[in-house]
């Protein structure tokens, strides 16, 4: 167990008053006075203030963190307190007399609200303001002239810094924004990746089965199965699931349509680019591009133009990144695209309130689901991949397109055919098979993720872009530290009269010692108390007396398996709770004494030791901190049903046939 109930760590952030500012005051006051009699220059420490300022500014005010400020801003509306107390009280009276009706209207409104926009964590004036800044921009950079003076080319250059700065920060906080609507709105669990390898490869009698007859045979798949799972486990655990089949959820399944209509935004936009090619609109344009395609027919290279385009427009992206022209032109083009989204969900909603579709879900409902998730999970990777939001992965990716781009063009048209067959004949007949038999190794034999390996979802990019902020804050909150202890190891130098008594009651501190970074109301076991983060692990703190038995719990991040948002909802009164304080819980699993995950993928432990965290005050925001500061690699699962069926709690999977 790293770190101990009676460290000397402190806490630079929490929700409540701190228990140490006694200390604080006090060391305070001797730093002062030891840089006063050995006359240190503060201006260093002051700015390591600023920077550990700024870090737990980065934890309050930062959406990506704090998402409840988010979300606070977003329930904002434009009625005021009258017709919002009016519509509280029709809505109170409609859930009484009509409860399922109401909680079918809501979902209603609240999915074709949110489909209304392609970006909805963002406002038409968020958008407007960041073009403007652009704007600003390249009129500053206009305005240089190398005839200028010293003086005026300097005030220029001030101006276009200052410009780019506004630019970067407005970058940073629509980042932010970003963050927090994925993570509040899609993710509700996640898991550990786990570094440790699997469990030793069975023995050979374990392969062996009895066929019909009562004959021992040697089941070769089976081991041929293993084999595959055991040595690649380090490199694609990340990609198993964890149930056998998904169970259906029809919220679930309204998410991943949000995600899927949200993301196809550039796939709407092509569309609508194709309708208009077609239906010679610019009968110029149409002409050449209608030229063009029969000449590569003709040359048997339309493949090769396409890995060429695809290659071409990627790399250009990376140089001359065109995000602010398809921002431009989004905006000329939203309110048709708004209402079809809004149509597209609102329809959806309506057929999936009807009686007749209703045994047809129960039956497609899993299936459908499945599918929608994963092609939303392709759309992302597929933008993250052209906007190098993980610049490695798509090289990679550029790679092994260039290599086909080759093979088109230097090797024989009826070869490279032939190529593009044998791949549609292997996903036909051995991919598919598997990921429909075995639906948890669905992404191994995906030949979408094997182009697009490594590249991140929008879930997995939140995880990434939380630890990068969260490693800029670790530094600075333990630069800080380092600053303190460095402060009262001079203090310590010996003195004359009763300044140098004062000094010799200072203490040294190792910087190898737990720094707690966060703590959040909870009650752990019925017993009250603070949930505190640290940079070493997690632990729970009663806030009674150390005397009286309670249960408490410390522990490391690397014992940490996963963690699952929960809430406790009224049948009569979610559908009207705005604050869901006394609702949300925070679920942890940790790693049981049986050390690995297993083989079938991480976490699917039976003795896995469950710790349920209530009355949460600020869960997602402590939920995105865990994720941030633990500094484990994590994976976005769906949220675990109430109940399970069997086979699902035993972890059905490929090598239990």
């Amino acid at each position: 167990m790293i770190g101990s109930h009676g460290s000397t760590s402190k806490i630079p952030y929490s929700g409540g008053a701190s228990n140490l500012d006694n200390e604080c005051g006090l060391k305070a006051r001797v730093k002062r006075k030891a840089k006063h009699i050995l006359h240190i220059d503060s201006s260093s420490g002051a700015e390591e203030d600023e920077e550990y300022q700024a870090a737990l500014d980065e934890l309050d005010n930062s959406p990506a963190f704090n998402t409840s400020k988010f979300l606070n801003r977003t329930r904002i509306g434009n009625s005021g307190i009258k017709g919002k107390a009016l519509g509280l009280v029709q809505e109170a009276a409609a859930a009484i007399v009509h409860p399922k009706e109401a909680i079918k209207t809501r979902a209603t409104k609240k999915t074709a609200g949110t489909l209304a926009k392609s970006r909805p964590y963002l406002s038409r004036k968020a958008d407007l303001d960041f073009l403007e800044a652009h704007d600003d921009l390249e009129q500053a950079e206009g305005r240089r002239d190398d005839s200028d003076d010293e003086g005026a080319f300097d005030r220029k250059n001030e101006g276009i810094n200052q410009c780019e700065e506004r630019i970067e920060n407005m970058e940073t906080a629509r980042q932010n924004m970003r963050v927090a609507w994925i993570t509040a709105r899609h993710i509700q669990r996640v898991r550990v990746v786990d570094a440790i390898p699997p469990l030793p490869f069975p023995d050979d009698n374990f392969f062996e089965q009895e066929d019909d007859c009562g004959v021992l045979e040697f089941n070769w798949g089976k081991w041929i199965a293993y084999k595959l799972l055991h040595g690649s486990h380090a490199f694609s655990a990340q990609y198993i699931d964890d149930f056998q089949e998904l169970p259906f959820d029809i919220d679930t399944l309204r998410k991943h349509v949000e995600r899927l209509i949200i993301v196809s935004a550039p796939v709407q936009t092509l569309l609508l680019d194709i309708r208009r090619i077609y239906r010679w609109e610019k009968p110029w344009r149409t002409g050449k591009i209608m030229a063009l395609y029969f000449i590569l027919w003709y040359m048997s290279h339309i493949m090769t133009f396409l890995y060429g385009y695809i290659l071409y427009s990627t790399i250009m992206n990376y140089y001359y990144p065109r995000s602010l022209e398809a921002l431009r032109q989004g905006i000329t083009r939203s309110l048709d695209r708004g209402a079809t989204a809004f149509k597209v969900g609102e329809l959806m909603d309506k057929h999936g309130s009807d009686d007749w579709l209703g045994p047809l879900m129960e039956e497609l409902g899993a299936f459908i689901q499945v599918q929608i998730a994963d092609l939303a999970s392709f759309f992302e990777a597929t933008y993250n991949f052209y906007h190098f939001r993980s610049p490695p992965a798509t090289f990679a990716t550029l790679c092994l397109i260039a290599s086909l781009f080759l093979v088109s063009v230097l090797t024989d048209s009826r070869f490279a055919l032939r190529l593009f067959w044998f791949f549609i004949g292997l996903t036909f007949f051995i991919c598919w098979p598997i990921s429909s038999l075995y639906p948890r190794y669905r992404f191994l034999v995906s030949p979408l993720k094997w182009a697009l390996w490594e590249v991140p979802n929008h879930s997995e990019w939140c995880f990434r872009f939380l630890q990068d902020r969260a490693a800029v804050v670790r530094q600075a909150i333990l630069r800080h530290e380092a600053g303190d202890i460095h402060d009262e190891q001079l203090s310590c130098v010996p003195g004359t009269g009763s300044d140098a008594d004062s000094f010799a009651t200072c203490r040294s501190i190792s910087l190898d010692e737990q720094r707690d970074i966060l703590s959040f109301g909870c009650t752990y076991c019925h017993m009250p108390g603070q949930f505190i983060i640290s940079t070493h692990g997690i632990r729970f703190a009663t806030s009674l007396a150390k005397s009286l038995p309670h249960e408490s719990f410390d522990k490391p991040f690397a014992d940490l398996v996963e963690m699952s948002k929960r809430q406790t909802r009224s049948s009569v009164l979610s559908p009207l709770a705005k604050v869901t304080t006394g609702m949300d819980k925070l679920e942890l699993r940790f790693r049981g004494k049986g050390g690995g995950a297993g083989m079938h993928g991480m976490g699917e432990q039976e003795d896995a030791e469950i710790v349920l965290l209530e009355n949460m005050r600020r869960r997602d925001k402590a939920f995105n901190a865990v994720v941030a500061f633990s500094g484990v690699r994590w994976q976005h699962l769906q949220q675990r049903p109430s109940k399970l069926r069997p086979e699902e709690k035993k972890g059905d999977s490929l090598t239990d046939k």
